[in-house]
C-alpha cells in the first residue's frame, strides 16, 4: 500500500485542472506578508505581523471564514499586490501538477474597500498570468465572483465589468458570498442577459444554504455548473435531477469542513451524490485559507471518503471535462492525465 508522500507525489505528477478557485483565498501567509511588507516597515517587526495575520487562517465557522476572507481582501490595495498574488498562485499551482485554472476574483470588493478601478486589478492579474503561462506555467482563465450582499444591482455591474474585461482572459461570472443575504433566484434576470453576451455562468449555492438554493440555481438560473452544492444530498428528488440533468457540482471537500458546512469526515455527502450519478468534480476552493491543494484533494478522495485511486483520477478527468475550455483542449488534457497516471501507476 502507497504511502502517503507516495501518493501525494503521484497525484501531482499527473496533469489537472481545478475550476474552483478564488484568488483572493490563495494567497498563503508568506505571500500576504510581502504584500503588507511593500507599504513599509511593519509595527512590531516582521514576526509580530505574522502573528496577526495568522488569525486570518483560521476559522470556527462560515460566518468567520467570511470575515477573514474580508479583512485579507482589506489588505489588497494596489494592482502591484494582485500581480504577487498571481505569480504566488501560478507556482502552487505549477507545484501541485495543475495545467489549467479558472480563477474567480471578486474586484467590486476592491473597488469598495480601496477605490481600486476593476480594470487596474484584472489587467494586473491577466498580465502575471499570461506571463507566466509563456514560461511554461499553468493556463489561467477568470470567472468574476460577485457577491449576494451587494444585490442585484450589484450583479448587474459586474456584469457590465466582465463584458469588457474579455481582453483580460475574463470569461464569465459567478455570485458567492453570504447565501442567506439573498435567494438565488433573485438574480435570474441579470443571469439571462449574462448568457446573452455569451459570458459563462456558475453560482455557489447548497453551500452555507440547504436544497431550495441549489434547485433555484438549477431550475431558475440555469447555471451550467454549481459552487459546492453538497447540501443538495438532503433532498433525494434534487439529487436525482441533478444527475439527470448533468450540471456538474463544484465541490471542495476540505473546504467544507474547515468552515462547518460538513461537521465531519464520516458524515461529508460528495460520495453519496458520486454513487447517485451526480457530476461531482473536487476543487481547493481557497487553497492557502484552508490548507489544501487539488493534489491534497485527492488524497482526501481516497484517504478520507473512500474512493480508489483511479475513480480519484476520473473525478479528475471530470473536473476537466466541467471546465470552460475548448473541446480539443479538454481531449488534449485528459489525453495526458491518463497517460501520466498510468505511468505514475495510478490503476
Amino acid at each position: 500500500m502507497a504511502s502517503q508522500d507516495e501518493r501525494r507525489e503521484r497525484f501531482r505528477a499527473v496533469p489537472k485542472a481545478e475550476i474552483h478557485l478564488h484568488l483572493e483565498g490563495s494567497i498563503a501567509i508568506d505571500t500576504l506578508l510581502r504584500i503588507v511588507q511593500r507599504r513599509g516597515p511593519l509595527a512590531g517587526g516582521a514576526e509580530a505581523a505574522r502573528q496577526r495575520l495568522a488569525g486570518l487562517y483560521r476559522h470556527r465557522d462560515f460566518p468567520d471564514f467570511l470575515s477573514n476572507f474580508r479583512e485579507l481582501c482589506s489588505l489588497l490595495r494596489s494592482p502591484e499586490d494582485f500581480a504577487l498574488a498571481t505569480t504566488a498562485l501560478c507556482d502552487q499551482l505549477a507545484a501541485d501538477g495543475v495545467r489549467y485554472a479558472e480563477v474567480l476574483c471578486s474586484p467590486q470588493i476592491f473597488a469598495r474597500l480601496s477605490g481600486l478601478p476593476p480594470a487596474e486589478v484584472l489587467a494586473a492579474i491577466s498580465a502575471e498570468a499570461r506571463s507566466r503561462a509563456a514560461a511554461g506555467g499553468p493556463r489561467l482563465r477568470f470567472l468574476l465572483d460577485g457577491v449576494r450582499q451587494f444585490g442585484v444591482g450589484g450583479l448587474e455591474e459586474l456584469v457590465d465589468i466582465a463584458t469588457e474585461a474579455r481582453r483580460f482572459d475574463v470569461i464569465g461570472i459567478g455570485v458567492g458570498g453570504d447565501e442567506s443575504a439573498m435567494p438565488t433566484a433573485a438574480f435570474a434576470p441579470v443571469y439571462r442577459e449574462a448568457r446573452r453576451r455569451g459570458l459563462r455562468a456558475t453560482v455557489h449555492a447548497g453551500e452555507f444554504v440547504g436544497p431550495r438554493s441549489v434547485w433555484e440555481a438549477l431550475e431558475i438560473l440555469e447555471a451550467e455548473r454549481i459552487g459546492h452544492g453538497v447540501r443538495a444530498h438532503e433532498d433525494a428528488v434534487l439529487v436525482r435531477a441533478l444527475a439527470r440533468a448533468r450540471v456538474p457540482l463544484e465541490c471542495c471537500p476540505t473546504s467544507n469542513i474547515r468552515t462547518g458546512v460538513v461537521s465531519d469526515w464520516r458524515s461529508h455527502p460528495l460520495r453519496a451524490l458520486h454513487d447517485a450519478g451526480v457530476e461531482v468534480t473536487v476543487n481547493s476552493d481557497d487553497p492557502a485559507m484552508f490548507g489544501s491543494t487539488v493534489a491534497e484533494e485527492w488524497e482526501v478522495l481516497v484517504e478520507r471518503l473512500g474512493f480508489s485511486e483511479r475513480e480519484a483520477l476520473e473525478i479528475g478527468v471530470r473536473t476537466v471535462r466541467a471546465s470552460f475550455m475548448p473541446d480539443q483542449d479538454k481531449l488534449a488534457l485528459v489525453g495526458e492525465m491518463r497517460l501520466a497516471a498510468t505511468r505514475a501507476g495510478i490503476a
